[in-house]
Parts: structure tokens; C-alpha cells; sequence
């Protein structure tokens, strides 16, 4: 153990990985608990990263192998559901602003490459965390089969059902958004074989499209909860198998949409179709107590309209380990202040996101059919320019604030 004090950190997703490898990077002693005995990184198909978030692996020294994992975008584009363009901008020149590329890659090859940059022994797989207490001394991880760890500090770094989360804020429900995600890798190239990024808009209904490594595609499609009972689907909140019977009515939902929407779907087998029903919280301020940190989906969890979940994560662990430089984990007066610095620098960025997510979202799977056609004429409205402002290349303009 090193003098400055260890540090616990309850999951090994994203977030919880993230933290490990940026504070053991800035001295602290860490160990990871994951409730999975296996299989880590297995779940997910693949993930967007902005250059914001290659950033954030850039300063853990990452970025090169994450890159070299994925297919890089270069164009942004939004469709209506006629296939005409209503929107889009080049991804190009928000990389070349920033200095860091957008990509696509596998969502298990960011969990083993953060996974790999951990030495032998920090985390501790089959490990389900119960809760934990705080004394003026430390702070106790407790496990369900009845042990405890001890440290100085706690990262409640497990998710959306996060049990830290649930002991300090009480165990409310996670937010229905009111539609549903199916997505999947297909072997099928996009048509033009580009490497742009697509949305397609409809009513109640959406299809992404991003370009992967090896000639392959990324698709999500999501369908609000009416549209999904018109089309005959497994319907409900809890995550179930995407049956083949469930797989045809998906593609046939799909079928007036744009060629390619139905053509991936077929494309793709049912069993590598992953269906999710989408669940966020509503921004919740109090992430810390005097040894204990709420981060990643724990602290912030958001919808997956913008593709920010991953990349807010991984700014959660820089920022942490900015706050944390030097810091004596014993002296509990001067943790509490650190914990706080750092909710006040990540509380309005963060929420920020997860809100205009939220909204994002729900303009997305708009169904009446005025509202509909006045979103695709506010979208075709936007030019290039405040496209890329929405980037955060230049001010974004009040027609791109009203589009969102």
C-alpha cells in the first residue's frame, strides 16, 4: 500500500477501468471490483468515441492502440426517412481542430486495452459489491458474500443500478426514455463504402449506421414504444433475446426507411443483435460524500442519442485524477474538498450532455406527423457552419439550439 492511501473502485466497465488506469497512473494504490467472474468486455457490439474522449485516452497514454482498433469517420450525415439529406457536416475538420480523430471500433476492444493497462492482480473479477461505510480513518467496500475491503477511497464506478448509488441516494427507478435500441455489427459494408456516419429520422423511429474495420458496419435502430407494438415486437423494459421471429419484424419496421437500413438488418444475424431497452436518471447533484465518488453512468447516466456515454466516462477519470494529483488520501477534510472541486468542474459538463441527450432523443422519435416534418425542415435549415459549431468548432447559432 503507498503511503498516500488506496483506492476501491466498485466496476470494471468503462468508468471504473478508466479511473483505475488514470489513478494508478498518478501514484494511488487500486483495486478494481467487477461482479462478472468472466467475459469482461464481451457485452456490446461497438461504441463511438468524439475526439474529446481520444483525448482523454490520449492522456492515458492509449490513444494509439484504441485508434489502430477502430475506423475513423469522416463525415457526419442526417437523412429523412425518403433518404433525402436534411443535415450533416465533415467529422474531418472537427478531428483537425482538436488535434484527435472520431472513430468506431469494437466496444470490447476499449474494455481490454484499459483492461491490459492494469497491472496483475488490481481487478478482482467475481466480486459483487453490497455497499460500504465511511469512518474518519476509511472507508469499507462491503461484498455480498459478507467480506469487506478496506481504503480511503471509494469510486462508485457500477453503472445505472449502481448499489453505491442506491446507498447514497436511496433505490429510485432508472427513467424510461420511451424507445428501444437494437444494434448489432454486419458483415455488409455501407452502400458507397464510405466512411461517413448516417441518421436516419423518422416517425417514432431511428437508424445509425457507422463505419467499423474490415469492410464492416456498425448499425443501431431504435422504434418508441408505440412503434414497437405496431410491428409486433417483444415489448418491455427489461433487456430479452432478439428471436428470429423478433429479427424479421425488426427488418420489415425498417422497410420503408432508406435501402440500407433493412439491407444491414437482414444482413445480420439475430443472435449478434443486441435489444436494450433505453433508461437514463434525471441529473441528480451529490456525487460525493467524504470518501465516496459517484462516476461514469453511476454519477451521469444518458441516453445513447449523441454517443457521449464512453466518452464522458473516460473525461471523468482525467478530471479525477487532475483533482487527486498529490492528494493524501488519509487527510479526509482535504478528500471531501478535492471530491467536491472535482463535481463542481464535471456536474454542469456531464448533466449538460445527458439533458441535451434526453431532448435529443425525444425530437428523435417524434410521431406526429407535423411535428415530424417541421423537425426535418428545422434540421435542413441548419447550415455547415452551425453544424460544426454544434461541434464546438465556433458559436452555434440559435437554429441549431431550436433543431435540439
Amino acid at each position: 500500500m503507498t503511503a498516500r492511501g488506496r483506492v476501491l473502485v466498485a466496476g470494471a466497465g468503462i468508468a471504473g477501468l478508466a479511473v483505475a488506469v488514470a489513478l494508478r497512473d498518478t501514484g494511488f494504490d487500486v483495486t478494481v471490483h467487477e461482479r462478472a467472474a468472466d467475459g469482461l468486455g464481451a457485452v456490446g457490439s461497438a461504441m463511438g468515441l468524439n475526439p474529446a474522449a481520444v483525448l482523454a485516452l490520449r492522456a492515458l497514454g492509449l490513444d494509439g492502440q484504441v485508434i489502430a482498433s477502430g475506423a475513423e469517420v469522416h463525415r457526419w450525415e442526417l437523412l429523412n426517412w425518403d433518404g433525402e439529406r436534411i443535415g450533416g457536416w465533415p467529422q474531418t475538420k472537427v478531428s483537425e481542430a482538436f488535434g484527435a480523430p472520431s472513430i468506431t471500433l469494437p466496444r470490447a476492444r476499449l474494455h481490454q486495452t484499459l483492461h491490459a493497462a492494469l497491472p496483475d492482480g488490481q481487478l478482482r473479477r467475481g466480486s459483487t459489491v453490497a455497499g460500504y461505510r465511511e469512518t474518519a480513518a476509511g472507508v469499507d467496500l462491503l461484498l455480498s458474500d459478507g467480506t469487506y475491503e478496506r481504503g480511503h477511497l471509494l469510486i462508485g464506478a457500477d453503472g445505472l443500478r449502481s448499489a453505491v448509488r442506491r446507498q447514497m441516494h436511496g433505490d429510485t427507478p432508472p427513467r424510461p426514455a420511451g424507445f428501444t435500441a437494437w444494434r448489432a455489427v454486419s458483415d455488409r459494408a455501407a452502400d458507397d463504402g464510405s466512411s461517413t456516419a448516417r441518421q436516419i429520422l423518422g416517425s417514432g423511429a431511428t437508424f445509425g449506421s457507422w463505419p467499423l474495420p474490415g469492410g464492416r458496419t456498425y448499425w443501431v435502430a431504435t422504434l418508441a414504444d408505440e412503434e414497437q407494438e405496431a410491428a409486433g415486437l417483444t415489448h418491455g423494459t427489461d433487456a430479452t433475446a432478439h428471436t428470429p421471429k423478433d429479427h424479421a419484424a425488426l427488418a420489415d419496421a425498417f422497410r420503408a426507411a432508406p435501402p440500407s437500413a433493412a439491407a444491414l438488418i437482414e444482413a445480420t444475424t439475430p443472435a449478434k443483435v443486441l435489444r436494450t431497452p433505453i433508461l437514463d436518471r434525471p441529473p441528480l447533484a451529490g456525487w460525493s460524500t467524504v470518501r465516496t465518488l459517484l462516476v461514469g453512468d453511476a454519477a451521469h447516466p444518458m441516453v445513447p442519442t449523441t454517443g457521449q456515454g464512453g466518452g464522458q466516462a473516460l473525461l471523468d477519470a482525467i478530471a479525477l485524477a487532475d483533482v487527486l494529483q498529490g492528494a493524501d488520501l488519509h487527510d479526509h477534510h482535504g478528500l471531501a474538498g478535492r471530491l467536491h472541486h472535482f463535481e463542481e468542474q464535471r456536474f454542469p459538463v456531464a448533466t449538460g450532455a445527458a439533458q441535451a441527450a434526453w431532448h435529443l432523443g425525444r425530437l428523435h422519435h417524434e410521431r406526429d406527423p407535423e411535428q415530424v416534418a417541421l423537425r426535418d425542415r428545422r434540421f435542413q435549415a441548419v447550415t455547415e457552419a452551425e453544424w460544426l459549431g454544434r461541434q464546438g468548432l465556433g458559436p452555434a447559432s440559435t437554429a441549431v439550439s431550436r433543431s435540439a
